[in-house]
C-alpha cells in the first residue's frame, strides 16, 4: 500500500512538473515572438533599419536580435547597426550617420545628396568643430573642422537616395565651402556645380551672399556670380 502511494505521488509530482514546463515553454514561446514582432515593426518603421539603442529603449532583451542574426534574418552592418535584406535600401550614408551624429555631410558629399554632381564620392566627406576626435573615423571619412560659430550655419535635413534622413549643409553653404577650399578642388567638378545650382529653382542667392559675407568670401562669390551671368 505504501509503495503504490509512494508512486502515486512520483507520478503526480511529475505530470506537475511536466505541466509547468509546457506552461513556462508556451509562455517563453509567447514572449519570443511578441518580441521578434515590437523587432519587426520597429525595422518596418525605420525602413529595414534597427539600432541596439532603440531594442534597449522597446525594453527588448538583444538575445531575440541575436537569434535573428544567426537565422539569417538581419545583417549586422556596423557596431549597434542592423539591417534587414529584404529590404531594397542599403544606405550606406545612413549608417554612418547613425554612427556618428556629429557629423554633418559637407562639400562633394553634400555636392552629391543635393544632385549637384552624379559623381558619387569614393569617401564620405563631414564637418565637425573644431577639436573633435576624429581618429575613429580617420579611415572612413576627410574631416573638416570649423569653428563653433561655422559648425551650424546652413545645417539641414535631406533625404538620400535611399529615402533616409540625414544631416548635411545645404547649397549655399556647400558651394561657399568649396569656394573657400578651390585650390583643393577640381576645377570641372566646381564648374559644373556652380552651373547646376544656377539653374536650381531652389537656389537662395541671397542666402549664399550672407554666408559669403559670414566667410569673408563675399569677392570672390561677386566674381563667380557676374562670370556666370555673363556666359
Amino acid at each position: 500500500m505504501a509503495h503504490r502511494r509512494s508512486c502515486y505521488f512520483a507520478c503526480t509530482k511529475s505530470k506537475l512538473a511536466f505541466v509547468r514546463y509546457l506552461t513556462y515553454n508556451k509562455a517563453q514561446k509567447e514572449v519570443k515572438t511578441v518580441n521578434q514582432d515590437k523587432i519587426r515593426k520597429i525595422i518596418k518603421q525605420n525602413n529595414g533599419i534597427i539600432t541596439a539603442k532603440e531594442l534597449s529603449y522597446n525594453k527588448i532583451d538583444s538575445w531575440y536580435l541575436t537569434n535573428m542574426l544567426q537565422k539569417g534574418e538581419l545583417e549586422r552592418v556596423a557596431r549597434g547597426i542592423y539591417f534587414d535584406p529584404n529590404f531594397d535600401n542599403y544606405d550606406e550614408l545612413y549608417f554612418f550617420q547613425l554612427q556618428n551624429k556629429a557629423c554633418i555631410y559637407s562639400y562633394h558629399s553634400a555636392l552629391y545628396l543635393h544632385r549637384l554632381t552624379d559623381r558619387l564620392p569614393f569617401i564620405n566627406e563631414v564637418t565637425v568643430k573644431q577639436g573633435y576626435n576624429a581618429w575613429r573615423i580617420k579611415d572612413s571619412a576627410i574631416v573638416h573642422q570649423v569653428k563653433k560659430e561655422w559648425y551650424e550655419l546652413g545645417k539641414v535635413e535631406i533625404k538620400t537616395y535611399m529615402g533616409n534622413l540625414v544631416c548635411a549643409y545645404d547649397m549655399e553653404r556647400t558651394i561657399c565651402d568649396l569656394v573657400r577650399d578651390r585650390k583643393n578642388q577640381d576645377t570641372e567638378i566646381f564648374s559644373k556645380t556652380w552651373n547646376l545650382y544656377i539653374k536650381k529653382d531652389s537656389k537662395d542667392i541671397w542666402k549664399l551672399r550672407a554666408y559669403a559675407k559670414e566667410f569673408g568670401i563675399a569677392q570672390q562669390i561677386e566674381e563667380i556670380l557676374e562670370v556666370i551671368v555673363h556666359e
